[in-house]
């Protein structure tokens, strides 16, 4: 007799007994690939607006200058509407950096911005945020230099190479001035935090924000799909960036482009608060020693008891029907 080929209900419950044993470590794997990032900044407080780090329309004065931020390159103000760094044009880099450096030690730095061309398929390069010691020069790196000291933050629109995450992407540098990006590979290896986020063409005007405690945290979260929803990009304790960066914005094309602009920066002194401490909760009433056995013991008494009365009562219900049943006859 051929055995039969098992059917499609026994198939079933088979593969469903392998996902039930396989499960909790396909959970643990899909967690490792691709790990939701936690806000850090929930008890940040904004003090004190810095207007030497912050610029809004219509960005210059009668002179066409700005108090507090230089700019150069390829940048063009358009008083209405925003400082483009490089228009949709192949080969430009332009920047825009604050005139002094970034005194307090803790900060958070809001900017909108807008990335957009003419091309639905291919673009780029992209555009960056620096905090660095130094104000840097023209470069390679979004058009700024490649070696910094100090904090890069990459909104990268052109893949270089293949990569296993999609782009636009984000991505944080810190640099000690030493290394040189590495272009060819998009930064990887190289990143302390990243993300992939669809920045370009948003239907809401892009924002950034950088907060940041020294010595205590580090984190981007990005506003692109909706007003006032804030996505987490990357958050990271314990770094420190450089006593007094400058703060700084470059944008870079190349043989393909897109338009890099910043509508508006505000940077703001921060107060961190940490969470409340619970040194001054009382503690724990300790119970008496082998308190637990004893409870142990008397809820295991209790149950034989309701078992024992149990019993009996089926022994008298079972003793009266066969008396009831004797003098019948």
């Amino acid at each position: 007799m051929v055995p039969r080929p098992p059917t499609r209900a026994v198939t079933a419950l088979a593969v469903l007994a392998l996902l039930a044993l396989c499960a909790p470590g396909l959970l643990v794997a899909a967690k490792a690939s691709s790990p939701p990032v936690a806000s850090l900044r929930g008890s940040t407080e904004k003090t004190v607006p810095l207007r030497t780090h912050s610029i809004y329309a219509p960005y210059v004065d009668s002179d066409l200058q700005n108090r507090w931020f230089d700019f150069g390159g390829s940048t063009i103000i358009n008083t209405n509407k925003h400082i483009r760094l490089t228009q949709d044009r192949p080969s430009q880099a332009g920047w825009l950096w604050s005139r002094l450096a970034l005194a307090p030690a803790s900060f958070e730095i809001e900017f909108e911005f807008r990335v957009d061309g003419k091309s639905n398929n291919i673009f780029g390069d992209g555009f960056a945020m620096w905090l660095t010691k130094g104000r840097a020069g023209t470069g390679p790196a979004f058009g700024s230099t490649d070696y910094w000291n100090g904090l890069g933050i990459f909104f990268d629109t052109y893949a270089n190479s293949r990569h296993a995450y999609s782009f636009p992407r984000i991505y944080g540098i810190l640099n000690d001035g030493k290394k040189s990006y590495e272009v060819g590979k998009d930064g990887q290896g190289q990143e302390l935090g990243a993300c992939s986020i669809d920045f370009r063409r948003t239907d809401v005007t892009a924002k950034a924000r950088l907060t940041y405690i020294k010595g205590k945290l580090l984190e981007l979260g990005i506003q692109h799909a909706k007003w006032d929803e804030w996505t987490t990009c990357f958050a990271v304790e314990g770094i420190e960036l450089p006593s007094q960066p400058f703060l700084g914005f470059s944008a870079l094309t190349g043989d393909v482009s897109d338009a890099h602009d910043i509508i508006s920066v505000t940077t703001s002194n921060i107060a961190y608060h940490p969470p409340a401490s619970n040194s001054k909760k009382p503690p724990p009433k300790r119970g008496l020693p082998g308190a637990s056995f004893f409870s142990t013991l008397f809820s295991l008494l209790k149950w034989v008891l309701v078992l024992v009365i149990i019993a009996v009562a089926v022994i008298a219900v079972r003793g009266r029907r066969a008396t009831a049943n004797s003098k019948r006859f």
